[in-house]
C-alpha cells in the first residue's frame, strides 16, 4: 500500500495522568480503549507526530517463506523473569534481597546487546551466538520490517539509520537499522514503555499467528486507541508511549500465558528496534576482549 494511501487520524484528547498511572503494569482491558484498528491507519497525537501506523498483512511476503515461523517458534522455551513491568506480574524478594517475577514469560531477546549488569561490555546474546545459521535466516523478515519502517516514517528510519551507520557492523541487522530483537509468545503485557531503544528512531512489531483465540489486542491506554494484529501485520509505533496487550484466550477455553499445549493457539510478537548505547559499542574482537579482562579481574579478585 502506499503510504500516502494510508487513512489518518490525528487524536484530540488524552486521560489524565493520574488515570494513566493507575494502568502502569497492569494488564491492558477492552475497557481501556474506544478506538481499535482493524484496516490499514496511521494514528497522530494531537501535536502531530506519530502514534503509530498499522500495516495488516505488510508481513505476509516473508513470515511464511522457509524456516521463519519455525524458528521463532522454538524461541518459546526461552523463559525470563526480568521483563519488568511489561510482565504483568508482581515482583517479589529473592532470600538474597535481589528482586524477581513471581512468574517466568516467554520472552527472548536475540541479536546485540549493550553492556548490562554483570556482562560489561557488547556481545550478541546466547541464543544468537549459538545459532547463527538460524539467525541469518531470520534476516529476510527483519529487512521487510525495515522496508516498511522506511515507507512510512521516512525521518525516524533515517535517524535511526544514521546511529546504525556509525556503530561497529557486527552488531547490526544487515539491511536494517536493527541491533536488537525481543520475541515474546503468547502472554499479555502489562502497561509499560519500552527502554534502551533510540528515543529518535521508531519501534515495529510484526506478528504470527497460528490456532485460534480472542484479544491480545495493542493496546495505548493514555490515547485510548488499540489494533487488532492478525497473522502478518506490522505496527509501527512510538514505544516511548505506555501501551501493552490485552489478554488471550484460545479456542479450548484457556487463558494464555505462553502458547497453548492443547490446541496448539500461539501468536508471537516480533519487536525490532535499536539500541541506544550500541552505538558506543567496540568491534567484536575489542569487546571480546574487554570480556576477557573482566573475566581475568574477577579471577585474580577471588584468589586474593
Amino acid at each position: 500500500m502506499n503510504p500516502a494511501d494510508i487513512p489518518t487520524v490525528r487524536l484530540r484528547s488524552r486521560v489524565s495522568d493520574a488515570e494513566l498511572e493507575a494502568k502502569v503494569g497492569k494488564i491492558i482491558t477492552d475497557a481501556d480503549y474506544n478506538l481499535v484498528a482493524t484496516g490499514p491507519l496511521r494514528v497522530l497525537k494531537p501535536n502531530g507526530d506519530p502514534l503509530m501506523i498499522y500495516l495488516p498483512g505488510a508481513l505476509l511476503p516473508v513470515v511464511d517463506q522457509g524456516p521463519i515461523y519455525e524458528i521463532l517458534h522454538g524461541l518459546r522455551t526461552l523463559l525470563t523473569d526480568n521483563r519488568g513491568k511489561a510482565s504483568g506480574t508482581e515482583r517479589i524478594a529473592k532470600t538474597d534481597g535481589s528482586r524477581s517475577r513471581t512468574k517466568p514469560i516467554a520472552s527472548a531477546v536475540v541479536g546485540a546487546m549493550d553492556p548490562g549488569g554483570m556482562q560489561r561490555y557488547c556481545r550478541l546474546t546466547a541464543w544468537t551466538g549459538k545459532n547463527m545459521p538460524r539467525w541469518e535466516e531470520l534476516r529476510p523478515l527483519f529487512r521487510e520490517v525495515a522496508r516498511h519502517l522506511e515507507a512510512v516514517v521516512p525521518d525516524r528510519y533515517a535517524a535511526q539509520a544514521a546511529e546504525a551507520a556509525k556503530t561497529s557492523p557486527e552488531w547490526i541487522i544487515p539491511g536494517t537499522p536493527f541491533s536488537t530483537i525481543t520475541v515474546n509468545n503468547s502472554y499479555p503485557t502489562g502497561v509499560h514503555t519500552d527502554k534502551g531503544d533510540l528515543d529518535a528512531g521508531f519501534s515495529t512489531i510484526g506478528c504470527l499467528r497460528r490456532g485460534a483465540y480472542t484479544g491480545g489486542r495493542l493496546a495505548f491506554p493514555r490515547w485510548r486507541v488499540a489494533a487488532d494484529l492478525q497473522h502478518g501485520d506490522l505496527i509501527c509505533m512510538d514505544a516511548h508511549e505506555y501501551h501493552g496487550n490485552t489478554h488471550m484466550v484460545c479456542a479450548c477455553g484457556v487463558r494464555m500465558s505462553g502458547m497453548c499445549d492443547a490446541c496448539g493457539a500461539e501468536r508471537i510478537s516480533v519487536v525490532s528496534y535499536f539500541r541506544t548505547n550500541v552505538a558506543k559499542c567496540g568491534t567484536a574482537a575489542e569487546e571480546l576482549a574487554r570480556a576477557q579482562a573482566l573475566a581475568d579481574a574477577r579471577t585474580a579478585k577471588r584468589r586474593q
